[in-house]
């Protein structure tokens, strides 16, 4: 078993240095799906591919996160977080590139299945290590700027794709090189790493039902984050955009995660998140809702996105920051890892959902899926909220 890690013998600059490992750990795991996600989808839309299908690879790597969760606790708690998330590194890089070798759909769907194994292992280790990491009076915060940084790697990836194209090997070269520079912080960490501790899988499951408001706020992040990124440029594409013009709006949505989360997590503190998680659900809701009345990569259409892409970020970091409020030691690693796995299925049922949508709807399908997410939400927060007022683990 490994050693307690005790945040409080942490030295200042020891703890800095710790929380820049992680912001690193999961900014690599915003370029990685901020690049894949729409590069990849660009590609295949470019090369005839139906939406249905075109979702249903993005499908299959949530899958991969969703296969392969519940193994993290216990193959990091084996061989040690440091080499658990360098071997995490290096395999999502290493998959990024070899997307550029082959147009083989088969082969895609098994690189995209490694890719998002390796960015799960990234995503999961980093929460346990930011809630151990975060005290209950800033934990809305520091949970709000690790959700903040991640939006600011997942803007990288459009903005890689504005600047290098779609076409060639630099757009899968200038990612695969991103991540591996944000291993440098973790490698000068150290000691300041804290270890993960093995998780049953009896605990993980055990978590819906103990925190189903968090457990929400999991499942519809993730399929918002997921059918966003993959169809938000097609959205304008298939509008009359050109695409690189069309990668702004993810940009948008990224720099809104990455301006606007920290607001929210600080309100987040002062309030019941749950009340947070409903504002940021109804703001979700109004903002899809807007998202055909502008044309999509003008400078409104951009600040619409660039709003609702703050609010809907703030799901994720107000949901993680509820439940490191109420779990902890091996129970927080478990309810972490079901965190994940919600996260998973949201990101396996979005895509597929907004693909099917846009295929009988063109395109405004994906906005009528983006509007029944955020419903959803909303209705499942307000009646815990309502039905357990001063639950601490609602």
């Amino acid at each position: 078993m490994p050693e307690p890690f005790d945040v409080a013998k942490l030295s200042p600059n020891q703890r800095r240095a710790s929380l820049a490992a992680v912001y690193a750990c999961i900014f690599a795991n915003g370029v990685g799906m901020g690049l894949s996600l729409p590069l990849l989808s660009l590609i295949l839309e470019r090369n005839g591919m139906s939406a249905t299908l075109n979702g249903a690879n993005t499908t299959f790597g949530a899958l991969a996160m969703l296969v392969f969760t519940p193994f993290i606790p216990a193959l990091a708690a084996r061989i040690g977080t440091v080499r658990f998330l360098v071997a995490c590194y290096i395999i999502a890089a290493a998959s990024l590139v070899a997307f550029r070798a082959s147009d083989d759909l088969v082969l895609w769907f098994a690189l995209r299945f490694t890719l998002n194994c390796a960015l799960q292992g990234l995503f999961l280790v980093s929460e346990v290590w930011i809630n151990q990491l975060a005290t209950d009076a800033v934990r809305g915060r520091l949970v709000a700027i690790y959700a903040s940084i991640f939006s600011a790697g997942f803007a990288l990836g459009p903005i890689i794709i504005q600047t290098l194209g779609t076409e060639g090997w630099a757009p899968f070269i200038a990612g695969a090189v991103a991540m591996l520079l944000a291993m440098v912080p973790l490698l000068s960490a150290g000691k300041r790493v804290p270890p993960v501790e093995h998780a049953k899988a009896s605990a993980m499951f055990g978590f819906v039902l103990r925190s189903p408001s968090a457990a929400a706020a999991g499942l519809a992040y993730g399929a918002m984050e997921a059918c966003a990124g993959t169809f938000l440029t097609v959205y304008a594409v298939r509008l009359g955009e050109e695409e690189r013009a069309a990668t702004l709006l993810v940009t948008a949505l990224g720099i809104g995660n990455m301006l606007l989360v920290p607001a929210l997590g600080w309100l987040a503190d002062k309030i019941d998140r749950r009340l947070v998680l409903i504002l940021c659900g109804a703001v979700g809701m109004a903002g899809a809702a807007m998202l055909p009345l502008a044309p999509n990569a003008s400078l409104t259409g951009l600040a619409i996105v660039f709003f609702w892409g703050g609010f809907i970020s703030s799901i994720y970091a107000v949901g993680l920051a509820h439940l490191g409020a109420n779990f902890h030691g091996a129970e927080l690693a478990a309810a972490n890892a079901a965190f994940s796995i919600v996260y998973a299925l949201g990101n396996m049922a979005g895509p597929g959902l907004g693909g099917i949508g846009m295929d009988l709807w063109n395109p405004h399908g994906l906005i009528a899926v983006l509007i029944l997410i955020s419903a959803a939400l909303v209705a499942v927060v307000a009646y815990r909220t309502a039905t357990f007022p001063r639950a601490p683990a609602a």
